[in-house]
């Protein structure tokens, strides 16, 4: 008989403005540089400088993706920056623990080995989709210029009030940066019809006649069809490419405006009026300070699936991992895969004699979502062994570095100034960081929605068994781990842990009252749980889904299986109605509603409501709906699929990856996967973000245990 159980450990990896090409790119790292400085211009060239700095923030965001990410590592190099970062300077989700590398704490090898240059480790333990980590750090510049000096000088230098002038203006934009950089300008003259010193008629100020000479080649200078804009790009059109300023030289355009002044807007006194603001773009390839991110690890949602078949001769068996890109959102590297076999119940046990193998490469492969990796290729390692071994798999990925499936790194860089001189550089660098055969056990992890602030990350354990085979099983246990750094919440109750339907639970640890399991295993590893069922019947299948809330708008399209092995797509969603939870079916049109314990008819095949979580009364929760039949050695009821629910909260800086367990009794297995279905809302500030966890940045770790 085949077995398999599987462990996936997921690795899991901000406000402000989003370069548009960042908007579909689930998981852009940003790194924003802002110049801030004042240059006071006299009109006639002479410019004057006082105190700048550069202030920057770092931005990892889940950019509404629909998912959680979670175990982010982004590395950071400040060397040539010369500052330290600080937690202290850190803005995240009450849920998210950020943590910079020290003496104490560090971040994995496979991390370290992909960034040998890189000084600093950000670590961030789960990010929400729509959420963010900020990191902020300010380096001041007490004398000199600022390195992109943008100046206007005007001829005339004043103009009379009441007189249409004509004024000729030579724009300059000079580069003491220390590298080339790709620059953009854009001049907005005032409205018409607004209170800024200007005559209130149609185009008046306006650009005339055309551009004199421009320079550097490779740059021209256009207008808009109203004259109210001019720009000067690669070829004199908006949007249009980027030129090149190379380092040490300066560009140089002129052009003229023609208005007539009304100083009665303003006051009626001889004063500056605005002639138009200047926005100057531009970006290079690298942070100004020099600061630098590295290559990002994080994981998304995965399942992973270990094989163990008996071959003819009882003593050889053969081993598989399967790897499932579960993501509807990210692609991943897969860069490690490890198969081995052990006497014993625990990965660390006695190995048996070749039966491990190992993969490490960057990368084995990569997957788009919905894609599988099965390895070997050729379909399985064997080995020797007289009695039953336990198989175990082990599974590391991260989010590829892809604009569109996965993290990427954004550059950009804008400096803006006014025709009065006084100019704030705005230069921003985003970088943007299973199946089985017969029976299977998944695993779902989501954030504790009734608590989505908490200052620790709390966990809704969710465990469905099914039978999802053409035969009634026999006996099945099922296992699950809690890991170091998390405890059931409350611990009195192992986390209000239910097993459903209780009638399923062929051996209570307890009888008398909750919860309900059939042994625990404590450790300081880990405390283990095990749940020991009734035969499932099959091929009948009914099904246990999460809902967000309440009402149709929250409705799941559900597939069952009847005594027939017919499939049917149901449309079901919880209600509560009358200070009653129901579960509601409209497939055919008109709704047919349920209370829980209550039972109904499908084709010959019996289905009963075993359970409505109450919390759907106030947020989101589970429904299971089990199909029924009979075990005749005992002449009782036995339903598919039965289910466990609990929760989990972390503490310190834990790593959510290792949530990512489950188990399955290989005597009667097909597989047991594990999967973040991380769906959520939060509020942040005044808006709602779907939150999702994303993974940029590491690798998730997938261990796999069969038994048979």
């Amino acid at each position: 008989m085949k077995k398999i159980a599987t462990l996936l450990l997921v690795l899991l990896l901000l406000p402000g403005l989003i370069n548009t090409r960042a908007a579909s790119t689930p998981m852009p790292i940003i790194v924003k540089e802002y110049l801030n400085a004042t240059i006071v211009t006299d009109g006639s060239g002479h410019y004057y400088c006082g105190p700048w700095n550069v202030t920057g923030y770092i931005i990892v965001m889940n950019n509404k993706t629909g998912e959680t990410i979670s175990d982010i590592w982004v590395p950071i190099d400040t060397t040539a920056a010369k500052f330290t970062l600080s937690e202290s300077n850190v803005t995240a989700p009450g849920y998210a623990v950020v943590k910079f590398n020290s003496s104490s704490y560090k971040p994995p090898d496979y991390v370290l080995d992909q960034n040998p240059d890189m000084n600093t480790f950000m670590h961030i333990t789960q990010l929400r989709s729509g959420d963010s980590v900020t990191v902020k750090y300010v380096k001041y510049y007490t004398t000199g210029c600022p390195p992109l000096l943008l100046n206007e000088s005007m001829n005339p230098s004043k103009i009379v009030n009441g007189v249409n002038t004509t004024v000729n203006v030579t724009l300059t934009v000079k580069n003491n940066i220390g590298s080339d950089v790709h620059v953009k300008v854009v001049k907005i003259l005032p409205s018409d019809g607004g209170k800024e010193g200007w005559k209130n008629e149609a185009g008046n100020p306006s650009f005339t006649g055309s551009s004199g000479t421009t320079s550097p080649s490779g740059s021209a200078v256009g207008f808009s069809l109203d004259r109210k804009r001019l720009y000067w790009t690669k070829n004199g059109n908006w949007p249009d490419d980027w030129f090149t300023l190379p380092k040490d030289q300066t560009g140089k355009t002129s052009f003229n405006i023609s208005g007539t002044p009304d100083l009665s807007e303003v006051g009626g006194n001889t004063k500056k009026i605005p002639l138009g603001t200047v926005y100057l773009y531009f970006y290079m390839p690298h942070t100004y300070t020099g600061l630098k991110i590295g290559k990002v690890f994080a994981v998304g949602n995965a399942d992973v699936e270990v094989k163990k078949r008996q071959h003819t001769t009882p003593t050889i068996w053969n081993e598989t991992l399967v790897f499932y890109d579960t993501s509807g959102v990210f692609k991943y590297d897969l860069f490690n895969a490890t198969l081995w076999a052990t006497e014993g119940d625990t990965p660390d046990s006695t190995l048996i004699s070749d039966s491990k193998h190992s993969d490490q490469t960057f990368n084995i492969t990569q997957l788009l979502p919905g894609e599988i990796y099965t390895w070997p290729s050729n379909g399985s390692f064997s080995f020797t062994y007289s009695g039953v071994p336990k198989i175990w798999g082990l599974a590391k990925f991260r989010i590829s570095n892809d604009q569109n499936k996965g993290w990427w790194n954004y550059t950009n860089a804008t400096y803006s100034t006014d025709s009065s001189g006084n100019s704030t550089y705005q230069v921003i660098e985003e970088i943007w960081a299973v199946r089985g055969y017969l029976v299977k056990a998944r695993k779902e992890i989501r954030a504790n929605y009734t608590n989505p602030n908490a200052t620790v990350g709390c966990y809704l354990i969710g465990i469905s068994l099914s039978n999802i085979g053409e035969w009634m099983s026999p006996y099945v246990e099922m296992y699950d781990v809690v890991p170091s750094g998390f405890k059931p919440s409350p611990v009195s109750t192992e986390g209000n842990m239910v097993f459903k339907p209780l009638e399923m639970l062929a051996y209570d640890a307890n009888s008398a009252s909750p919860p309900d399991f059939s042994l625990k295993h404590t450790s300081t590893e880990y405390t283990g749980y095990v749940w020991k069922s009734y035969p499932l019947p099959a091929p009948q299948l009914g099904f246990a889904e999460y809902f967000k809330g309440t009402g149709l708008a929250n409705n799941k399209t559900v597939t069952v299986v009847l005594n027939d092995t017919t499939q049917k797509s149901w449309i079901v969603y919880p209600v509560y109605e009358g200070g009653t939870l129901k579960i509601c079916n409209k497939t055919d049109g008109t709704p047919t509603c349920y209370v829980e314990g209550e039972e109904f008819t499908v084709d010959k095949t019996k289905f009963k409501v075993i359970w409505i979580d109450n919390n759907l009364t106030s947020g989101g929760g589970y429904v299971v709906v089990s199909a029924e039949g009979n075990y005749t050695n005992l002449n009782m009821k036995v339903y598919n699929p039965v289910f466990v629910r609990y929760f989990v909260c972390g503490t310190g800086n834990y790593s959510a990856t290792n949530l990512f367990i489950v188990g399955v009794d290989p005597r009667n297995t097909l597989d047991a996967l594990a999967v973040s279905a991380p769906e959520a809302r939060m509020s942040y500030g005044t808006s709602n973000f779907e939150i999702v966890f994303v993974i940029v940045a590491i690798a998730a770790s997938i261990i796999a245990v069969r038994k048979r």
